[in-house]
């Protein structure tokens, strides 16, 4: 949680609840390795990128920071290939089956949504 004040005057003063991932795949080339590198050192780069990224520019009034690893799915090369072969092949065998989920066609909560609703609409005919 933060007070702060974003660019256009939409937010000034109100408690902001703001989570930011940082590194993914190069969290070691950014920031060393994840079992040392220290909370302060990604607490001042994830207040940077909220500063340029949304304009905030107060210090958080609490902050939390948290190292957790392969928590969120990162596509190896050629993964778009193989689950195009695989939904051709599912296609072309008529089998009732979809690919629906994070680990398939994009890792947001709202592509997860929207595949689940393009196999449901594939499964009814639509």
């Amino acid at each position: 949680k933060g007070r702060g004040q974003c660019r256009g005057g939409g937010l000034t003063g109100l408690p902001l609840p703001l989570q930011v991932m940082l590194g993914g795949a190069w969290f070691t080339r950014a920031f060393g390795d994840p079992a040392t590198t220290a909370p302060a050192t990604l607490l001042q780069r994830a207040q940077a990128a909220a500063r340029e990224q949304l304009g905030l520019v107060a210090a958080p009034a609490r902050a939390i920071v948290r190292v957790q690893q392969a928590c969120i799915p990162q596509y190896t090369l050629g993964h778009w290939q193989r689950t195009e072969r695989i939904s051709r092949f599912l296609a072309e065998q008529q089998l009732p089956l979809s690919l629906v989920g994070a680990s398939y066609a994009g890792v947001s909560v709202n592509d997860c949504i929207a595949s689940a609703k393009a196999a449901v609409g594939r499964l009814l005919g639509g």
